[in-house]
């Protein structure tokens, strides 16, 4: 199906930033990709202007909040249960369990219901910070630290008509 083939576009997209780090403050080339301000936590930035690259801007909000990218899919009605976790999804996690989101990523696989992780590709992480590093990278997360799991609007499938 075609969300299939834009679902890997995205992620391929997204996987060839890997390795891409920052300059001083949280200088970064995404947050004007997306048209966000610069030198702030980028982690949204770099989903949005992946998901502009991937010619799918639409699927999820222009913020560089992650609070708002929350509310925003509480109130679409675009959060999915954490077990139902797939390729494609936004992983919002809380890392201190503050009751609000402080960092997202994009899910590259579907959950693993036995080790309970998914993983993602993510912007504005590292090793020291997980929440405001240096650069992209491919994170393995627990279900623990998952807030919540958001399901971008992705373009509908045209769907064909069964011959007779």
């Amino acid at each position: 199906p075609a969300s299939i083939v834009i679902k890997d576009k995205l992620i391929a997209l997204a996987l060839t930033e890997v390795g891409y780090t920052e300059g001083r403050s949280n200088d970064n080339k995404f947050a004007a990709l997306a048209g966000h301000a610069n030198h702030q936590p980028w982690c949204m930035s770099y989903l949005v202007a992946i998901f502009k690259a991937a010619g799918i801007g639409k699927a999820i909000p222009h913020s560089a909040s992650v609070e708002f990218v929350e509310r925003w899919a509480l109130e679409n009605k675009r959060v999915r249960p954490t077990r139902k976790a797939k390729r494609g999804d936004l992983i919002v996690m809380d890392f201190d369990k503050a009751g609000k989101g402080q960092h997202i990523g994009l899910a590259i696989d579907k959950l693993n219901v036995e080790r309970k992780v998914i993983c993602t590709v993510e912007g504005n992480t590292g090793n020291d910070s997980q929440t405001n590093g240096e650069g992209v990278a491919i994170k393995t997360r627990s279900t623990t630290i998952i807030r919540c799991v958001i399901r971008p609007k992705y373009p509908k499938t045209p769907r064909t008509r069964r011959q007779k």
